[in-house]
């Protein structure tokens, strides 16, 4: 196993052709001479998780522990139930074994009262009516039988379960290194296993609809999107066997901060939304300097406030270009303020005063090594509107 820390410098290590190329690809690793001629340094980048090449794990770990990684995960999916799976992932030392363990426990709470069943239309061809007679194909039949149908059933193989049983299909061939873990897929699995496939899931799931019957759904399929997103197969493209899973820390805290000043603010997903690329935000007038804010929160036409996350450690003062990143937003919105969130720093917060402009930066540092409930508290003394 070659194992690493996400922004450390290894020592020399000697590694394949197949292992630079997950260890660039997947870990945005930067890769140097070291010692002998044959010998390396790898330094990754802010990717964390582990890939299997040929059977040999490379595995990036985080800075941060790992159960904090996975509660950023679990609250960004649903900062509502995130303490009910929380017990799942005490004391995990895996990063790939934690986030199956944390969708195990959301499918095992959401499926104890049964599948969620809905109406769906199908169209087949039948030896009887039934329903309604698709005209358009059954007319240039030359024959009146089959006849082509489209009828409403009521079962359980819907959208719904079909994206679980996609990621239930992708955890199962995943590397576990918990037996009871793996027992507890393939439970799930044979409960699911009986509904269709589908060829794009994470398309399925960002067609979703939510309604008071599905609602109890929420969070299963927010960390459904996770496991299809992050798990892989054949990243190499070649011959050598390649799966893994990875997750890149800067979506990770970034997706956690939002959601979670969101929740604090009371604010709707169209007020506070995702993000705002494409949205017509630019810092010239002729709008071709577009901008992106990780944060920001626009009510009837009026920018309340705009922000930005970093995961990385800061010093106290703040990033040169990231305070110029700031101030762009903040003159591009309007507004005299702008906040800067970093994952590491100083616990006090700071104001730049910015010369000549009328504008204040806002620095936060948060502690992501104490427990989450004081981890949310940071956040709520964001003041945002």
């Amino acid at each position: 196993m070659l194992q690493l820390t996400e922004w450390e410098p290894s020592g020399p290590l000697t590694v394949t052709s197949a292992q630079r190329r997950v260890l660039e690809d997947c870990f945005q690793a930067e890769i140097r001479a070291a010692g002998t001629s044959d010998e390396v340094s790898v330094r990754p980048g802010g990717v964390v998780g582990s890939v299997s090449v040929g059977g040999a794990p490379i595995v990036v770990r985080p800075k941060i522990p790992i159960d904090r990684v996975l509660f950023m995960t679990a609250y960004a999916a649903d900062p509502f139930r995130w303490e009910e799976v929380w017990s799942a992932i005490a004391g995990v030392d895996d990063l790939e074994d934690g986030m199956a363990a944390l969708f195990v426990e959301a499918c095992r709470r959401t499926l104890q009262r049964g599948l969620l069943r809905s109406y769906r239309t199908v169209e087949a061809d039948l030896p009887m009516v039934k329903g309604r007679v698709r005209w358009n194909v059954q007319a240039r039949r030359p024959a009146p039988l089959p006849i082509a149908s489209r009828f409403q059933v009521h079962d359980d193989d819907i959208p719904e379960n079909r994206i679980l049983r996609e990621a239930l299909a992708v955890l199962r061939r995943g590397r576990l290194t918990d037996p009871a873990l793996a027992s507890g897929i393939d439970r799930l699995w044979r409960v699911l296993e009986h509904v269709q496939p589908l060829r794009d899931p994470l398309a399925a799931l960002d067609m979703i609809t939510w309604t008071r019957q599905n609602e109890h759904y929420r969070q299963v399929l927010g960390l459904a999107r996770v496991v299809l997103e992050s798990f892989m197969a054949d990243v190499t493209g070649g011959s050598v066997s390649t799966v893994g899973f990875t997750l890149q820390l800067h979506d990770v805290f970034e997706k956690f901060v939002r959601t979670a000043l969101r929740e604090a603010a009371g604010l709707s997903l169209a007020e506070f939304p995702e993000n705002w690329k494409g949205k017509g935000l630019s810092l010239a007038e002729s709008g071709l300097v577009p901008l992106a804010p990780d944060l920001g929160v626009r009510i009837d036409g009026r920018w309340r406030f705009v922000g930005d996350v970093k995961y990385k450690r800061d010093a106290g003062l703040g990033h040169e270009a990231d305070l110029y990143q700031l101030l762009a937003y903040a003159t591009a919105t309007g507004l005299p303020e702008a906040t800067l969130i970093y994952a590491q720093g100083p616990q006090v917060p700071l104001i730049h005063e910015v010369r000549h402009a009328g504008k204040r930066l806002h620095l936060r540092h948060l502690d992501l090594s104490v427990s989450p409930q004081k981890v949310l508290r940071q956040l709520r003394d964001v003041r945002i509107g």
